[in-house]
């Protein structure tokens, strides 16, 4: 999906990319808008993710982004408990590298979303995707679930209007406005 990184199949290839205030679902993984919280689960830990910026490098498929990840290793999901660890990173797509005598030598800089100790693949704008890079398309355990929220004091990985979704190769692609990610939960 031009830039944003979810790589779409033939008969895909018309879904749009989303727009600004929306939420893009595909089989492998989400695409989020700036500033929105993304909930991650795997198994009894959560973690919340919000990107604060995206931008290009030197042409488009120099990518970059700010986000930052929320923690909770006491499986609470509580974010603003006092031990709920918070990190603020930059990702960079693709990984910068250079030859040093030979040898290839790859800069500190990530292509996974880190929080607490699940790792996501990104490959630019909002994409967060069920797997680390280094791992083959599959089910995990991971569970994303897009929120309207924008501060990690309105977190509630309990609430019953959240939907999880997990890998699904079957499922079709689709782009949802962020003030309609609830409208049809009861």
């Amino acid at each position: 999906m031009g830039g944003s990184g979810m790589a779409a199949s033939k008969k895909e290839e018309d879904i749009r990319p989303p727009g600004q205030n929306e939420v893009h679902i595909a089989p492998n993984g989400v695409i989020m808008p700036p500033l929105r919280i993304l909930l991650v689960r795997k198994d009894t830990d959560y973690c919340a993710i919000r990107f604060i910026k995206f931008w290009t490098g030197k042409d488009e498929n120099d990518r970059y982004a700010t986000y930052e990840s929320y923690y909770q290793g006491d499986k609470t999901g509580d974010f603003t408990n006092k031990n709920a660890k918070f990190t603020k990173e930059e990702l960079h797509f693709p990984k910068p590298s250079f030859s040093l005598f030979g040898h290839p030598f790859a800069f500190d800089i990530r292509d996974d979303i880190r929080c607490g100790p699940i790792r996501l693949w990104w490959s630019g704008g909002g994409s967060v995707y069920f797997f680390k890079s280094a791992q083959r398309q599959g089910d995990y355990g991971i569970e994303l679930a897009p929120t309207k929220w924008t501060d990690i004091s309105q977190v509630n990985v309990s609430d019953p209007r959240l939907k999880w979704y997990r890998y699904d190769e079957k499922r079709k692609r689709m782009n949802i406005p962020v003030d309609q990610l609830w409208e049809d939960m009861k």
